[in-house]
């Protein structure tokens, strides 16, 4: 090899390199360290609200009444295994957001989302017994019934993503539409950082 190939050789690696190197932070450095905070959550211990629970079995004796097995029942929960889809909406959860981009008055993912979407897949596929919120929001600009409409196709959208592109259990994701009906604290309604989608972990 003469030392042009081996330099035009080179010259392709170092470019195949940076472009893997751009690709992998093609979204912001706020997105990496949402990613690597619900990377934590999807790692950290379930604490009673995970789909699937070990088995546990009761001694009962004869003499004894029998132990009240629906003491629990009226307790915020996830769901039966492998079904997140009647998850109570005030079970405990740890909600990171992100600021998935759609395109202009649609619901449809922007493709500068998709780098940062696909990640999140890939976190979310760590835990494959956890049931996942995928909530949409928007600002108070416009109309409220038009932006819960839509905050709840976009959430659908992000779900369906997902689904389509990882092939993730599409029960384990559950899309809310949430409107203009939970800004940011500190936050105007109307600002357009109340537009995001937030990713809450049960468990």
């Amino acid at each position: 090899m003469n030392k042009r190939t081996g330099f035009v050789i080179s010259t392709l690696v170092a470019g195949l390199l940076s472009l893997s190197a751009v690709s992998s932070v093609a979204f912001g450095a706020g997105d990496e360290a949402k990613l690597k905070e619900l990377e934590r959550a999807m790692n950290a211990p379930a604490e009673g609200g995970s789909v699937k629970k070990s088995r546990t079995r009761a001694i009962v004796f004869d003499n004894e009444p029998q132990s009240q097995a629906a003491s629990s029942a009226n307790e915020p929960r996830a769901a039966s295994s492998g079904d997140c889809s009647s998850i109570s909406p005030d079970v405990k959860a740890t909600a990171v957001d992100f600021a998935i981009q759609f395109k202009v008055g649609s619901a449809e993912v922007a493709p500068s989302s998709e780098g940062v979407l696909r990640e999140i897949a890939k976190i979310l596929a760590l835990s494959p017994d956890r049931c996942v919120l995928v909530e949409g929001h928007t600002d108070a600009s416009g109309n409220a019934s038009k932006n819960m409409a839509l905050s709840r196709e976009r959430a659908g959208s992000v779900v369906k993503f997902i689904v389509e592109k990882t092939g993730l259990d599409r029960n384990r994701l559950v899309p809310i539409g949430k409107g203009s009906t939970d800004p940011l604290q500190n936050l105007d309604q109307r600002d357009p950082k109340n537009r995001r989608v937030v990713f809450k972990v049960v468990g």
